[in-house]
């Protein structure tokens, strides 16, 4: 049986020191879990300092991108 093809989806495993996880679901929420997943506050300041510059850059060239009529 075919299955649907999925869309905003992601699929991850992660390897920690104690444990390992699988973790799937929609993109925004595996980000999320995967953030957690950052052994260190100071690490994850890190990763969110690079993550706020990602985002930025996002919201400029969407800015300067022209609209659609």
């Amino acid at each position: 049986m075919a299955r649907t093809k999925r869309t905003n989806y992601a699929k991850v495993k992660i390897w920690m020191e104690s444990m390992t996880a699988d973790i799937e679901g929609p993109i925004a929420g595996v980000a999320i879990e995967t953030f957690q997943a950052i052994p260190t506050a100071a690490l994850q300041q890190k990763v969110l300092a690079k993550l706020t510059e990602a985002h930025a850059k996002r919201v400029e060239r969407e800015a300067a991108a022209p609209t659609e009529a």
